[in-house]
């Protein structure tokens, strides 16, 4: 299990991250996204709980929603491939 307050993003520590993540699991919108892009790929920097996000990224990008779907593989790469976004 993932010890999101040992992590950070873009604003200090990741702790919110999993409350973000419940949010768009269960109620997906262009808003949370954006929140989850700006705290893990801020202007292309990422950091500790970017990396750790991926494995929900790729949950999200197997699921059944194509918006989710593509929502999740776009962060991820520009999570692993931050030059290119």
């Amino acid at each position: 299990m993932t010890d999101w307050s040992q992590l950070s993003h873009a604003y200090g520590s990741a702790e919110d991250i999993p409350a973000l993540l419940d949010q768009i699991a269960s109620e997906p919108s262009p808003e949370r996204w954006n929140d989850l892009w700006s705290a893990l790929c801020h202007q292309g920097s990422v950091y500790s709980a970017s990396f750790a996000a991926l494995p929900w990224l790729a949950d999200v990008a197997n699921g059944d929603d194509r918006e989710q779907a593509v929502s999740a593989l776009n962060l991820a790469g520009a999570i692993t491939w931050p030059g290119a976004s």
